[in-house]
């Protein structure tokens, strides 16, 4: 058998390229002589050459480009030139069109309660585990709130208000204070158990 030329790799590394021959991946269509290296000689006889059939490409339902949904019947082609050449359902319009959702929000649900809006300003998850009575037992440590009064915030025009909503650090005082005292309290459960 013929080598391929030799190539020199990294590091002085050489390997052989096998030749890209028709021969390896199609059977002789006539009677073919091989000669060994140990100097038999061989006559593997002609074979009838086989095609091989590409495997079958399983397709679902068309799908309609504009909404998405399967397409039953006949199709139509959009000339849109979004979506041109895509399938659409026949028609001016679509059976089922998705539901649109609107790009903006609605103004009245971004603005605070206190401009006329319907938001809900964003608590913590130190805020949300801790009950509003429990935080307000404690001093705040940022702002020197004191115990029953709300965390003070300065607003852009430079006025001091008090927040709905505390800083971070007061209701974490008291999410530690509890996270203690349940460690404690599980301390003496395991300390009365006999064993």
């Amino acid at each position: 058998m013929a080598q391929g030329p030799r190539r020199g790799g990294r590091k002085g590394q050489s390997y052989t390229a096998t030749p890209k021959l028709r021969s390896y991946d199609v059977p002789p269509a006539s009677a073919v002589t091989v000669t060994r290296a140990d100097g038999t000689v061989e006559v593997v006889p002609a074979q009838k050459p086989q095609a091989t059939k590409k495997p079958a490409r399983r397709r679902g339902p068309l799908v309609c480009a504009k909404c998405g949904y399967p397409i039953d019947g006949k199709a139509v082609r959009s000339t849109e030139s979004w979506m041109k050449g895509k399938p659409v359902h026949p028609g001016a319009a679509c059976p089922r069109q998705k539901v649109k959702r609107p790009t903006k929000p609605d103004p009245a649900s971004t603005l605070p309660r206190s401009r006329g809006g319907t938001a809900q300003p964003y608590k913590s998850p130190n805020t949300r585990a801790v009950k509003e009575s429990a935080w307000l037992q404690v001093t705040c440590p940022r702002c020197g709130a004191g115990p029953g009064t709300r965390c003070t915030v300065r607003t852009p025009k430079g006025t001091v208000t008090g927040s709905a909503v505390p800083h971070q650090e007061r209701p974490q005082i008291v999410r530690r204070a509890m996270a203690a005292a349940a460690a404690q309290k599980k301390a003496q459960r395991t300390a009365q158990l006999p064993g």
